[in-house]
């Protein structure tokens, strides 16, 4: 069934109404119609099953019938990336919505080869939302301000980072995860090209674990999306009722 953003949607809400591009998805696109079911998120842990009561040209009313409460698990996972071209630092935020990941710092490395724009988070944002909505996901991932390296590591304070890099031996994911315990992790992914020389000093200076993902050169998307894939089946082995 369709997901659908109700971001104002409260625990003791009986009915919803929606208007602006929501209520342009459901009704142009999606052609939805009075009496038929759809399901909402507010991004904020609520999920809701309802049914359109009522459809004028810009606002629709959906009485709700099943309000169900979601919590996160722990520990979470955020991901820091770089701007990439041919918009597939998008794909990493669209892909890791999808998985799960609450939170994202999309980040400038000396080889980073796109700048930001007024409007970079914002894009981020919409991707975001369409991918919450595609997977009925409970939580709108937080997409963060763009900042350097040294200003992500310098401001972790509450979540532990770790670093994919594919030059030297490292320890494998899942053992660097498993020292943090409950905190939450932060995985960070170098751009095309890697880090730099001074950033992998820097890094190493900081005290920063790092991992490896395996014997081939990886692009960041795939990097990233193997990172999580592999952190997020592992947690349900243990929990299998990890969100």
């Amino acid at each position: 069934m369709p997901c659908f953003y109700a971001p104002e949607m409260r625990i003791n809400d009986d009915l919803i109404i929606i208007s602006g591009t929501e209520h342009h998805h459901i009704c142009h696109v999606f052609r939805k119609k009075v009496e038929d079911k759809i399901v909402l998120s507010n991004g904020m842990g609520l999920l809701a099953e309802g049914k359109i009561i009522n459809i004028s040209k810009k606002h629709l009313t959906v009485t709700i019938n099943k309000m169900t409460t979601m919590q996160k698990s722990q520990p979470q996972l955020a991901v820091a990336f770089p701007l990439l071209k041919n918009k597939h630092d998008s794909m990493i935020v669209e892909k890791l919505t999808e998985l799960g990941v609450k939170d994202f710092f999309p980040i400038i490395t000396e080889r980073t080869v796109r700048k930001p724009s007024v409007n970079t988070v914002e894009k981020f944002n919409k991707v975001a939302i369409a991918a919450m909505k595609q997977c009925d996901n409970a939580f709108l991932p937080t997409i963060h301000n763009v900042r350097s390296l040294t200003e992500l590591i310098e401001e972790m304070k509450d979540i532990t980072p770790v670093v994919a890099l594919e030059i030297g031996r490292h320890e494998i994911l899942n053992e660097v995860v498993a020292t943090s315990g409950e905190r939450s992790t932060c995985i960070i992914i170098g751009p095309e090209g890697g880090f730099s020389k001074d950033e992998i000093e820097y890094l190493q200076n900081k005290q920063v674990k790092t991992f490896t993902l395996g014997n081939h050169i990886l692009r960041a998307e795939t990097a990233a999306i193997a990172s999580v894939s592999q952190l997020v089946g592992s947690f349900l082995q243990s929990d299998p009722d990890y969100y």
